[in-house]
């Protein structure tokens, strides 16, 4: 499964961030769930990457060279956490769109810790069938 995922970053007064990322991955059913799993090389180091496809309560977890757990739930606010070596942050997610389809994940969602907006996000993954 092909997966690209394309990310833009707004910080306070400050052009977007953008951001693209292919890679191979997998769809996964679990107790009656939909997950996306795919790996990134981040400078040389792997991050395993896992996606919980729903429209409603859909959560991103990534571990390895990174540590993170964002939770999506359209217009609720809810705890995060991002690591990187040995510091964690905590974060809260305020998700304003959740979008999830066949072979398309959409979450627009703002970053804050403690109590300043870190930036707004739009993030968006396709994946699909096929070689690239």
């Amino acid at each position: 499964m092909n997966v690209l995922l394309q990310s833009s970053i707004r910080h306070n007064g400050q052009a977007a961030e953008k951001h693209e990322l292919k890679a191979i991955g997998l769809v996964v059913e679990k107790a009656g769930k939909t997950y996306l799993r795919f790996e990134e090389d981040l400078n040389g180091q792997q991050v395993k990457t896992t996606v919980k496809l729903q429209e409603d309560d859909a959560l991103i977890m990534r571990s390895g060279a990174v540590q993170m757990r964002l939770p999506f739930t359209p217009g609720e606010m809810r705890p995060g956490t991002y690591g990187n070596g040995p510091a964690t942050f905590d974060l809260i997610v305020k998700t304003t769109k959740l979008e999830v389809t066949e072979n398309q994940f959409i979450a627009h969602y703002e970053l804050h810790a403690e109590g300043a907006l870190l930036g707004i996000h739009e993030l968006k993954i396709t994946y699909t069938e096929g070689q690239s």
